[in-house]
């Protein structure tokens, strides 16, 4: 049976329930989602997706890393799953992101595809799926190997044919082979794979929507804009509406004007404020952070004034505030002290602190006070911008009005005032 999640009772339980890498979908998601300000919800884009009458649009989601984009997107697609069928996969985990192509993409998602006809019921021999998975056997498999998944029940075809996505991650022989094939066969592979898609969608009544989460983790920018600008045609050919994330640096790149005009719509995710662009405090952002807390940790277990320094020390992104009040957690059982105290709080910013000063040089320091003093990106070079951005340094909000130093990187810049103003 499923386990009854309820606000932990106990330090064990509230660390495995402060988990800052685990998005919340399923169970986890209905304990433990709060609604965030309306200034930084998908509700947009949610309304975009329904007004839109279109099944084959395609989306660009993103937003800075640990905003809570893979919970939004679970959340959006429980949101349509009345009127959608829904495919989630995550990429990061199926995909090498250091070495990523269209072609690879394509050929996952067609995977996914004959996943879910599978798992929908429809046979393995059923002639819209089975045409898309014979374009896989002839390719990928080796003529022995697909003469027995043949003759086997469709359980084992389904399974040999989906091991070709685990080769795709882990061999890169087998992913040079993948794409040269699957550049060579593209229109194949497109034809069947949205014959299949054209056939879930009238079977069943209902828009494919297809999610494709962990793209945002790509990290070479270079590699990013190849696949989002280059890469484009291939990827808005399937006969699907697709979300497809992004990383976020793209948001800022030069490349990002042409990137946004192959697709229909782009969505960036805010990050929930703490306080307003001149200093004020923020109630309903902060509201929300308390309540994140809160759902999954009794108050119990934390001092009133500790649960406020987390939020605090958040800067209102949603993992900062996870992995704190986790670091929290470990600092109040080494003491025995039974619950969170503002020591445990002080002690998990130092640690954070800590990480920022191993990555940060003299000359970032010199762009921060500019950027803290007048809450503008653009006084600072693009180079340096995108630097501070991706390593979370910079913080955005309320979309794309201002912007903020982290609040670690504040105490760090205010223990040195005048060496790093220089």
């Amino acid at each position: 049976m499923p386990e009854e999640l309820q606000p932990a009772q106990t330090l064990k339980a509230a660390y495995r329930y402060l988990d800052p890498l685990r998005p919340l979908e399923g169970e986890w998601l209905k304990a433990f989602y709060v609604e965030r300000p309306p200034d930084s919800r998908v509700d947009r884009l949610l309304d975009e997706l329904l007004l839109d009458d279109s099944e084959d649009d395609k989306t660009l989601f993103s937003g800075q890393q640990g905003a809570g984009e893979s919970t939004e997107l679970h959340r959006l697609s429980e949101a349509l799953q009345d009127s959608h069928i829904t495919i989630f996969f995550n990429a990061e985990k199926m995909l090498n992101l250091g070495d990523v192509h269209y072609a690879d993409l394509l050929v996952l998602l067609g995977l996914e595809g004959y996943r879910e006809a599978r798992n929908r019921d429809i046979p393995a021999d059923d002639e819209k799926a089975q045409a898309l998975r014979f374009w896989y056997e002839e390719r990928f498999l080796e003529q022995d190997e697909s003469q027995r998944l043949r003759s086997e029940v469709s359980g084992e075809v389904t399974m040999g044919v989906l091991r070709i996505g685990a080769r795709l991650s882990q061999e890169e022989p087998f992913r040079q082979t993948v794409r040269a094939k699957t550049e060579a066969g593209l229109a194949d592979l497109l034809d069947r794979l949205n014959g299949l898609l054209t056939d879930l969608r009238q079977r069943f009544g209902r828009r494919i929507l297809v999610v494709v989460d962990g793209l945002d983790k790509v990290y070479d920018l270079r590699r990013a804009v190849d696949l989002f600008l280059y890469g484009a045609n291939a990827l808005v050919a399937p006969a699907c509406r697709i979300i497809y994330t992004i990383p976020y640096p793209l948001f800022y790149s030069p490349d990002f004007q042409q990137v946004r005009q192959q697709f229909h719509r782009n969505y960036l995710l805010p990050n929930v404020k703490v306080q307003e662009r001149r200093g004020t405090p923020y109630p309903p952002g902060r509201e929300m952070l308390r309540q994140v807390l809160l759902r999954r940790v009794s108050e119990a277990l934390i001092a009133p004034e500790a649960l406020e320094a987390l939020i605090e020390a958040s800067g209102g992104l949603i993992r900062e505030l996870l992995r704190l009040a986790r670091l929290a957690v470990a600092s109040a059982q080494s003491h025995k002290e039974g619950r969170v105290t503002l020591d445990d709080v002080a002690e998990a910013r130092r640690e954070v602190r800590n990480s920022f000063r191993r990555i940060l040089k003299a000359e970032d320091y010199r762009h921060l006070w500019r950027l803290r003093e007048t809450r503008r990106l653009d006084e600072l070079p693009p180079e340096a911008a995108d630097k501070l951005l991706h390593n979370l340094s910079v913080l955005e909000y309320d979309g794309e009005s201002w912007w903020d130093v982290h609040p670690a990187v504040k105490e760090l810049m205010d223990e040195a005032d005048t060496r790093t103003r220089k």
